[in-house]
């Protein structure tokens, strides 16, 4: 069971994901946080450390806890292309394994991306790539909902079914839709992982997690 500050990292972890607050905003302070949720002050010191340590916010004397700006790249590729973090996917030594697919609800970025609206339904898909038994790369995936049942509708092979199939490109599945999927864009930023995504991670990483 999660302990109450790892609850309330959470929470603001997600406010920040979503855009309630954005790169240079701040974080409520430590007593109105400490009203809200009904703990101590260590509580809630103890949930922005975590943030803190995961590189989200900074604290800045006189000031208050800053949401920092991580920056991000967009990546253009045709769909099909090989993965620039993942490179060819074939070999024995090559995986890619859903973990997590289901229907979702559309947050600020998601429903920006997408043209969609906040709060709309979504597939959200969550894959690991695998070199050899080592994860080289965690993928969030994330398509319209009236997609994802147009897929299911016309190919029998549901999207927000992670064992529906062991077939992974989705994009083939889209084309049999009769989608003509033209190019794939991915916004891209580091860092640190949260704690269920280093405890998903941990041992299995290429990298340090």
């Amino acid at each position: 069971m999660a302990r109450k500050y790892e609850k309330i990292a959470r929470e603001l972890r997600e406010r920040i994901t979503n855009g309630t607050y954005p790169p240079g905003s701040t974080l409520p302070a430590l007593p109105e946080l400490m009203a809200t949720y009904e703990v101590a002050r260590e509580t809630v010191r103890s949930a922005v450390s975590a943030l803190a340590n995961e590189g989200l916010v900074t604290p800045l004397s006189g000031v208050g806890t800053v949401v920092r700006d991580l920056g991000t790249v967009d990546m253009h590729s045709q769909p099909g292309d090989a993965h620039p973090a993942w490179g060819s996917t074939t070999g024995d030594d090559s995986k890619i394994e859903t973990v997590e697919a289901s229907y979702d609800v559309a947050n600020h970025e998601v429903a920006q991306r997408l043209g969609i609206g906040r709060g709309d339904r979504v597939v959200h898909r969550v894959r690991r790539y695998y070199k050899g038994r080592h994860i080289v790369l965690l993928h969030d995936q994330w398509l319209p909902g009236e997609v994802g049942a147009r897929i299911h509708s016309e190919t029998g092979y549901d999207p927000a079914d992670k064992d529906a199939h062991e077939r992974t490109d989705l994009y083939s599945f889209m084309r049999e839709a009769g989608y003509q999927p033209a190019q794939t864009t991915e916004r891209v930023s580091t860092r640190m992982p949260d704690p269920d995504e280093r405890t998903s991670c941990r041992s299995r990483l290429a990298y340090p997690c």
